[in-house]
């Protein structure tokens, strides 16, 4: 299967289907490079997920 070619054709189709999150996932799941991601969505991929703070009221 030729997953960046699917990938990119699907993301192409709009943001209901895939989302840059989406494509991230290919990435962990070595289904595309990071290049790819790069290709595919315009953008740099990620090098750090992002911080999500929760403030528990203690």
């Amino acid at each position: 299967m030729d997953w960046f070619t699917n990938i990119q054709t699907i993301y192409g189709w709009g943001r209901q289907y895939y989302t840059n999150a989406d494509v991230a996932r290919f990435v962990e799941l070595n289904r595309i490079t990071e290049k790819q991601y790069k290709q595919i969505t315009g953008l740099t991929y990620p090098a750090t997920k992002p911080v999500i703070s929760v403030d528990l009221g203690l």
